[in-house]
C-alpha cells in the first residue's frame, strides 16, 4: 500500500470514528497509570451512520451492519449507495437518507401481507 492510500484511509478511519460520535476519554488510576475509556452510543434505528464511498464497492453502516447494495436490513432493501446519500426500498416505495438523518417512516411499515 502506498503512502497516499494508506493516508487516505487513516483519514477515513478518523472520520468514521467521528461520525459515530465515539467519544475517547483517559482517566488516572491511583497507581499513576492512565486508563482509556471508549464510549460508543447505541446504534438508531434506520439511521445511515456512515457511508464509505467509492466506485468499486460502496458500503453503508446502518445499526452497526457493514452493508452492501442489494443487502436488506429489516426487510429494507438497499438500491443505491450515494457519496451522501442511500437509495433504499421496501413494499414497492423508495426513498432516500443522508448520513444521520432521523429514519423515515417507511422503515414501519409492514408488507401488505402482515398489514391486513
Amino acid at each position: 500500500m502506498d503512502k497516499g492510500a494508506l493516508k487516505w484511509l487513516i483519514i477515513a478511519a478518523i472520520a468514521v470514528c467521528a461520525m459515530l460520535g465515539w467519544k475517547v476519554a483517559t482517566k488516572a488510576a491511583k497507581d499513576g497509570k492512565k486508563e482509556v475509556m471508549i464510549e460508543r452510543p447505541a446504534p438508531r434505528f434506520g439511521v445511515v451512520t456512515a457511508i464509505l464511498y467509492c466506485e468499486d464497492e460502496p458500503t453503508v453502516l446502518i445499526e452497526d451492519q457493514v452493508l452492501h447494495e442489494g443487502d436488506s436490513i429489516h426487510d429494507v432493501k438497499i438500491l443505491d449507495i450515494g457519496a451522501d446519500k442511500v437509495q433504499f426500498g421496501k413494499n414497492n416505495e423508495q426513498w432516500e437518507q443522508r448520513v444521520q438523518e432521523p429514519a423515515k417512516a417507511e422503515w414501519w411499515k409492514r408488507t401488505g401481507k402482515e398489514s391486513g
